[in-house]
């Protein structure tokens, strides 16, 4: 009864603690994301009481976290709990993004997602090369507030080094999301693009999207300035 008001993706949690035997608990609650009940809680809830019905029609949210923003994650974004399609009607033509990312990112959320997990397992080959690419993925997306964002084509480059692990040294030596280290990284990897591949780079801006061609000589091109 106390969870009476809630919504039905919660009901069916709570269900399924019941099922297994799970002590409702604000410990096991808190760990699930479950909210308390409460006077508080409540009124909370009736004035979010449309808000699983219009992520559900856009179905396309990102999660930011004040947790990861207080560990110094810029953009906050939790992997886990972001959604990357958008469902607005089989009928009605849209992207949801720019065709470029998507031949850059294929793979990205699984990466990050899984790193997020491994927290206490075991160190093995394998999952150092994995949390190195949560690195790598971090520092490319990391845009302190009020440096002004960046063109598609910059935000295409910073991904595309780190999903080529052509950013796997430069983490290995401390380059780092939110460090300056990392910033002059980046910074500087994509003032040399800028300079040195002046119309792949317009290219994607003004195409939104990214040939074969061009993505290996932004490749290459990212691979002999991080290999200086």
């Amino acid at each position: 009864s106390d969870f009476e008001g809630a919504n039905e993706k919660v009901k069916a949690r709570i269900q399924l603690l019941l099922k297994k035997n799970i002590p409702l608990t604000v410990e096991n609650l808190r760990k699930i994301d479950i909210p308390i009940p409460s006077a508080s809680e409540g009124q909370r809830r009736l004035a979010l009481q449309h808000v699983d019905d219009l992520i559900s029609m856009s179905d396309g949210q990102i999660w930011f976290d004040e947790k990861l923003e207080t560990a110094g994650q810029l953009p906050p974004m939790d992997p886990q709990r972001s959604v990357t399609r958008v469902g607005i009607g089989a009928d009605t033509e849209s992207r949801a993004d720019a065709q470029a990312l998507r031949r850059i990112v294929e793979g990205m959320r699984l990466i990050l997602s899984q790193a997020a997990d491994m927290g206490g397992a075991e160190i093995t080959k394998a999952s150092e090369k994995q949390i190195r690419r949560q690195k790598a993925y971090l520092l490319a997306m990391h845009q302190p507030s009020g440096t002004g964002g960046r063109t598609l084509s910059e935000s295409c480059a910073a991904l595309l080094a780190a999903s080529g692990g052509y950013l796997d040294n430069a983490v290995d030596d401390g380059a780092l999301a939110g460090t300056e280290k990392g910033s002059s990284t980046i910074d500087g990897l994509l003032e040399h693009l800028r300079s040195s591949i002046p119309d792949q780079m317009r290219e994607v801006d003004e195409s939104l999207d990214m040939t074969n061609a061009t993505k290996g000589i932004m490749a290459s091109t990212i691979e002999a300035y991080l290999s200086i």
